[in-house]
């Protein structure tokens, strides 16, 4: 009686781990969708400066060619950045994803977009710091323009960043029902994972 009652639940469960793999694949192409997505949004930042101050160069005004040379800078590492994060987006292997590689990207994802607002923040300092002490420098205009452009710079990518791991957190809500119905038991030498219905 034992062995049937076991047998069913590890039926249940194995038809259970087989609905999960198809709800764990759509998670997994929905989340590089959006990751693409927000790599085609930065890439579109990065045009706009790359193209628009690169025209806007063609000043007298020291201090604003500089300001538009940092901008034409900053863009193509952006561009790069959205390059290669688009790339690396479209060759994930999401083909047989568990529960446990899923969660694992979830909080890459989010920690990496977390960890680049701080940087953003860092950003914005020192093209305020820049600014402030653009008077001390040998060429106040550039000081001046690169410091105004950081600034620039650093307030969009905190705002996209900080829009982007909303969006990514949302996302990773749905994986919430999911990683509370299993525990992972390690004692000496045994490992046991726990499905609850």
């Amino acid at each position: 009686m034992q062995k049937r009652i076991l047998l069913i639940c590890l039926i249940c469960a194995s038809l259970s781990c087989y609905s999960q793999k198809v709800d764990l694949l759509k998670f997994e192409k929905d989340r590089t969708s959006i990751q693409k997505k927000s790599m085609m949004a930065l890439a579109g930042w990065s045009v706009a400066n790359i193209v628009g101050s690169g025209i806007a160069t063609n000043t007298r005004n020291k201090e604003v060619r500089y300001f538009h040379q940092m901008n034409v800078m900053w863009g193509s590492i952006n561009l790069a950045i959205a390059g290669l994060g688009y790339w690396s987006a479209s060759r994930e292997k999401i083909d047989n994803p568990t529960l446990e590689s899923v969660l694992k990207h979830q909080n890459r994802i989010e920690k990496t977009y977390l960890i680049n607002a701080g940087l953003d923040v860092l950003y914005v300092g020192s093209g305020l710091l820049m600014n402030k002490t653009s008077n001390n420098q040998k060429n106040p205009e550039r000081f001046k323009g690169y410091g105004n452009s950081i600034m620039l710079q650093g307030g969009f990518l905190l705002v996209y960043d900080a829009i982007s791991y909303a969006i990514h957190k949302n996302h990773g809500k749905l994986l919430k029902g999911l990683a509370d119905k299993v525990d992972l038991n390690v004692g000496l030498g045994s490992v046991s994972m726990v499905y609850k219905f």
